[in-house]
């Protein structure tokens, strides 16, 4: 290569590594002497002043000086500096709601005048609005009266939260039973959970729900239900609320105090064990700490579900929360119920338990069922499987697999599945001699009532 060609080759590269280097982000660049010393200071500082437990505050302090002292935050990016200090802080004491992050947008919004903030969370973030406020959906089950409300948070103290609250809790007005799910909420505003505890009460009967108590106790503050929440209330439902180890903070508050008061099943794994409440506290160079500032605990007690987590009342284990519910619900019923209508729904659902616990030769046991029923209805085997089929004219046959609920019981897999799952049955009637008369066809229907077919099928 020529001289000239080289020295240009040489300069280009230099002008573009200066470049690379001027627009490296800067969560990359090393936090200076001063910057970092005053970072570890105040934090230090503020947790003396508002931590609620002085003992252990005062030992944060001591950890955060002298591992600065010994040069652990020297030559660290803000990110690597962030997580140092969390790191660090949990060797201390383990509080899983005390972190440091590198979060420029809350650290702007923290310390920049309004008017200079530009879009922040609120004008052009609208994602709270696209998570519809935290509460994602809302499913009713007729057939045994249930209510499932999935709620992944945050508990947001907003208007429109509170409003997507109601309308869930509304929705939920006439079911007997009541599924809240909060295994993935991370936690939020208190003011939720008892909002939401509140609709389990009758209007005007408060319930001290959680006592939270400061550094100074002076400023220690019960927590109560509200008198009044939009809506019908629902003070003789069964509440069962879904924990797991992703429900933290005020989602793990709202199942806490609703186990103490008795008002509420647990149902799922032992939940984050955050029971510290707190706020941000802007640093420097985009840092943010969350310091706790209020210890929560039960009603009348010293106790609370920090570093412990909320226990619940049936563990799970590797069974999912929910349909150990509804197994839950569906004993209650058929133990406690005087409606024979929930009942009979609550059996037929059991009983679809065994359609896959008890593998049946559908040919050997019941092939004497192959044959025409009516101009509409035939049974045929193919493949292994015995088959429904239903034709109607013009249109091309349906086809659906039989299977053994129980003995003389099968299920039409698939058929009405616009109703539910398993809904359809066909009852086998046999005559003294234990031969095969007729059938008669059952529908388990959306509000749990079970119809049956006018006249019994005999084959033709």
């Amino acid at each position: 290569m020529k001289p000239n060609l080289i020295k240009r080759s040489c300069l280009m590269l230099g002008i573009t590594g200066a470049l690379f280097l001027y627009n490296l982000p800067s969560f990359a660049q090393t936090v200076n002497d001063a910057d970092r010393h005053e970072i570890v200071t105040k934090l230090a500082d503020r947790l003396v002043d508002v931590y609620p437990f002085p003992e252990i505050s005062a030992k944060y302090k001591e950890d955060l000086l002298k591992n600065e002292a010994a040069g652990h935050y020297n030559n660290l990016t803000e990110q690597e500096l962030a997580a140092k200090l969390t790191a660090d802080m949990r060797k201390t004491h383990k509080d899983v709601h005390l972190r440091v992050s590198r979060n420029e947008a809350t650290y702007k919004s923290m310390t920049e005048p309004r008017s200079r903030r530009g879009g922040g969370r609120g004008t052009d973030d609208n994602s709270d609005q696209r998570a519809n406020y935290g509460f994602k959906r809302v499913e009713i089950d007729g057939t045994t009266s249930t209510a499932y409300v999935e709620i992944p948070g945050p508990f947001l103290g907003s208007q429109e939260a509170f409003e997507m609250a109601a309308a869930s809790m509304n929705m939920c007005a006439y079911s007997k039973y009541i599924i809240l799910d909060v295994r993935h909420n991370p936690g939020g505003t208190g003011q939720m959970g008892r909002f939401l505890a509140s609709y389990f009460y009758n209007p005007g009967r408060e319930q001290f729900y959680l006592n939270g108590f400061y550094k100074d106790r002076k400023r220690d503050e019960q927590e109560w239900t509200y008198a009044y929440t939009p809506g019908k209330h629902m003070p003789d439902a069964k509440v069962y609320i879904l924990t797991g180890r992703g429900t933290g903070s005020a989602s793990e508050g709202f199942a806490y105090a609703m186990q103490k008061l008795k008002r509420a099943t647990i149902v799922g794994d032992t939940s984050a064990g955050a029971g510290i409440a707190g706020g941000n506290v802007a640093l420097k160079n985009n840092l943010v700490a969350f310091v706790p500032i209020k210890m929560v605990v039960g009603p009348n007690d010293n106790v609370g579900w920090e570093g412990v987590g909320v226990i619940p009342d049936v563990e799970t284990g590797k069974e999912d929360a929910l349909a150990a519910t509804h197994k839950l619900i569906l004993q209650d019923i058929l133990k406690n119920s005087t409606d024979t209508t929930q009942k009979a729904a609550a059996q037929w659902m059991i009983d679809n338990d065994g359609i896959a616990a008890n593998p049946v030769n559908m040919k050997s046991k019941y092939g004497g069922l192959v044959g025409k029923y009516t101009n509409d209805v035939t049974i045929t085997y193919a493949k292994g499987d015995l088959l429904w089929n239903r034709t109607e004219a013009g249109k091309t046959v349906e086809s659906y697999v039989l299977k053994e609920v129980k003995p003389d019981v099968l299920v039409i897999t698939g058929l009405n599945a616009n109703i539910g799952p398993n809904v359809a049955r066909v009852y086998l009637n046999r005559d003294e001699k234990g031969k095969i008369e007729s059938l008669t066809r059952k529908t388990l229907l959306g509000n749990g009532r079970i119809s049956v077919t006018a006249q019994a099928l005999k084959k033709i």
